[in-house]
């Protein structure tokens, strides 16, 4: 076997091993998606490439092939250039070798970051910055490693990993980030007891004219009046004002017509403008077109992005209405028998961003049922298993949650909720709840706890 030569790991030669590597090997591959930053590559044609790839592997938990990547790039020659640089690399290391080196990469690269940091501090008199710096970077290193041999002793780490989780949620707290810990429904809050919702995706599930839409709505709504939360509403289907007028509405507790129509009388527009001024919380909307047009999971994360730009910080709390008429990141023609298969990938990519932003994403999910005397039987309710274009997606999801109502439930404004899946609290549970949709409320708490005294 030949001799494979030392390579620097901070060279453009190393580069392209790594990436040829990563075109052959699904685990490479995988680490470049979870490891590789932006600010560690060079120049932005290795930054577009590895997007590229990265965007590949988690929608298919694969390698790509050169092929893929270079129709994806088709009207940028600079990555098709690099990616012909690759193609002809003369080195082929085996995949510990490169993994090796690559962490010898990113620990260079992330130490040459870390003292211009320094410097700048330094040059601006901010001592303690510097220093505080140059720790953060010594704790991060420690603990860094792509190695997959690593084995953790779990009796011995014991106190270790208690201590740890301590300290994180000690950070947390400290964290100017607020927690996030309600569905502002008082059973699942019950059920979820204060576990942290960021970096985790809740789906609604419900037929047409169920209430999902309200359901997403009364989340944003009570984000961000009660805790103060920055909420980002993303809709996709319906317009932006049926949007702001329907959040404008709840707000004041008034059926959405009234706003669009300025059918409000003076006292109740200046009792509405004291009390809007309470509220630290913020709702934004973004409404996409839909003619003619596809809406992809890339387009989730870039308004996100957008977001970040605009106002200096991430959201808070995502919602995307309705999940159903995304496409996920690949541009895969799934074709019309593929839907399923389409929404396992867009749930799994919902997922990933909801923990690579760490945002709480809450996504709305219509339910396609034919037989309308099941769904008008209160015995039944939705899960994953009723719908067949929606099995597969609880998989990715953290919680799975349907809304369920019959022709006399809808008369009486009555709900049931089921959970169908929740990855931290027991599933299965069914309760019912009372709801006033004239007055754009999702969830009458007063009346709920009456019907549980009743």
């Amino acid at each position: 076997m030949a001799k494979i030569k030392e390579i620097n790991p901070l060279s453009e030669e190393f580069l392209y091993d790594l990436y040829f590597t990563a075109f052959k090997s699904a685990v490479v591959c995988g680490v470049l998606t979870q490891h590789m930053a932006p600010e560690y590559l060079p120049d932005k044609s290795f930054q577009k490439l590895n997007k590229g790839i990265s965007t590949f592997y988690k929608a298919h938990k694969e390698a790509p092939s050169f092929g893929i990547i270079i129709q994806k790039f088709t009207d940028d020659d600079d990555v098709i250039a690099l990616i012909d640089d690759i193609r002809s690399s003369t080195s082929v290391p085996s995949q510990e070798s490169i993994l090796a080196t690559l962490e010898k990469y990113i620990i260079s690269v992330k130490l040459q970051n870390t003292y211009v940091e320094i410097g700048r501090y330094y040059n601006a008199g901010e001592h303690e910055k510097a220093v505080n710096a140059l720790m953060k970077y010594n704790e991060w290193v420690t603990g860094f490693t792509l190695s997959s041999g690593e084995f953790v002793d779990v009796i011995e780490s014991f106190e270790e990993n208690y201590n740890n989780n301590k300290s994180k949620i000690a950070e947390m707290k400290a964290s100017a980030k607020k927690p996030i810990t309600r569905f502002y429904i008082d059973d699942l809050d019950s059920l979820n007891d204060g576990r942290n919702l960021r970096g985790q995706c809740s789906c609604f599930l419900a037929s047409t004219g169920v209430g999902k839409s309200h359901m997403a709505r009364h989340i944003g709504k009570h984000a961000a009046i009660d805790d103060g939360l920055n909420v980002l509403h993303i809709q996709l289907e319906g317009s932006k004002e049926e949007v702001v007028d329907a959040y404008s509405g709840s707000l004041i507790g008034k059926n959405g017509y009234y706003f669009e129509r300025g059918k409000l009388t003076e006292s109740e527009l200046q009792e509405a403008k004291s009390t809007l001024s309470e509220y630290c919380g913020t709702i934004k909307v973004r409404a996409f077109t839909r003619f003619n047009n596809k809406v992809s999971t890339v387009d989730i994360k870039n308004s996100i992005s957008e977001y970040r730009k605009s106002y200096g910080f991430n959201p808070d709390v995502v919602i995307v209405d309705s999940m159903d008429l995304l496409t996920d990141s690949s541009n895969r023609n799934y074709g019309e028998d593929g839907l399923r298969h389409q929404m396992i990938a867009v749930s799994r990519d919902l997922k990933d961003l909801a923990n690579d932003e760490d945002v709480w994403l809450v996504v709305t999910y219509q339910a396609t049922i034919e037989k309308a005397e099941w769904i008008n039987d209160s015995k039944n309710v939705l899960t994953e298993y009723s719908v067949s274009e929606a099995k597969g997606i609880s998989r990715a999801l953290t919680h799975l949650i349907s809304l369920n109502v019959t022709q006399d439930e809808r008369i009486a404004n009555l709900m049931r909720l089921h959970v169908c899946k929740s990855r931290f609290f027991q599933k299965g549970d069914t309760f019912k709840i009372a709801t006033r949709f004239d007055n754009e409320i999702f969830y009458d708490r007063q009346k709920t706890f009456a019907l549980k005294r009743a």
